[in-house]
C-alpha cells in the first residue's frame, strides 16, 4: 500500500511538474486536512491555519519543480507550513512586545515630541520617499498597512493576497526601513506614527 501510494505520488508530482493543475487538487484533496491540523496545533488560530495551508500549496505548486520523489509531497508541505507558522508566531511575538509602548503612546498623542511641523513634514517625506525604494507588493501592502492604517484582512482583500502574505511584506517593509533610518524598534514605532499623522 505505501509503495503504491509513493508511485502514485510521484506520477502526481511529474504531472504538477508539466503545469497539470489537477494534480495539485490531488495534494490538496490528500493533505489539506492534516496540514490544517499540524498548523491549528501550533498557531491556535481557525483563520490563520487556513491562511498558512493556502499559502502553502501556492508556493508548492510555484516551486513544483523543485520536488523530487514520492515522499517529498508531505515533507515539502508539512516544512513549508512549520516555517509559516514559526514566522506568524515570531511576527506576534514583536507585535505584542511592543504594544504597550505603542498603545501608551497613541494615548499621549496629544503631548507630540517638541518638533515643529516643518520637521515633521520633512519626516514624512522622508519615509515616502524611501518607501517608493521598496518592491511593487511590498510598497502596496506598507503604504495600506501602515501608512492608511487598513488591517491586515483589509489589505488581503484588496489586493487579493492572504493575510499571512500580508503580514510577511509588512514584516520585511519594517526591517528594510528601520535599516535605511537606522532605528530601534520604539523610534520605528515613533517613525511611522508620526509620519501617518501629517500625511
Amino acid at each position: 500500500m505505501e509503495k503504491e501510494r509513493a508511485t502514485t505520488e510521484e506520477a502526481m508530482l511529474e504531472r504538477m511538474r508539466g503545469g497539470d493543475d489537477s494534480a495539485l487538487a490531488f495534494f490538496m484533496r490528500r493533505y489539506m486536512d492534516m496540514l490544517y491540523c499540524r498548523a491549528l496545533a501550533i498557531v491556535h488560530d481557525k483563520m490563520v491555519a487556513e491562511d498558512v495551508v493556502q499559502e502553502a500549496f501556492i508556493r508548492f505548486w510555484d516551486r513544483r519543480r523543485e520536488l523530487t520523489g514520492g515522499d517529498a509531497a508531505p515533507a515539502y508541505l508539512t516544512r513549508l507550513v512549520r516555517n509559516a507558522c514559526v514566522n506568524h508566531l515570531e511576527f506576534q511575538e514583536v507585535r505584542r512586545r511592543h504594544a504597550a509602548p505603542y498603545s501608551a503612546y497613541r494615548e499621549q498623542e496629544a503631548a507630540w515630541p517638541d518638533w515643529d511641523e516643518e520637521r515633521l513634514e520633512r519626516v514624512r517625506r522622508q519615509l515616502m520617499a524611501f518607501i517608493e525604494t521598496l518592491p511593487g507588493r511590498c510598497r502596496e501592502v506598507f503604504v495600506l498597512a501602515c501608512v492608511e492604517g487598513l488591517t491586515y484582512r483589509e489589505v488581503a482583500a484588496r489586493l487579493d493576497v492572504s493575510v499571512n502574505t500580508v503580514k510577511t511584506q509588512v514584516k520585511t517593509a519594517y526591517a528594510r526601513v528601520k535599516e535605511h533610518f537606522n532605528l530601534s524598534d520604539e523610534e520605528l514605532i515613533l517613525f511611522l506614527l508620526l509620519s501617518a499623522h501629517f500625511s
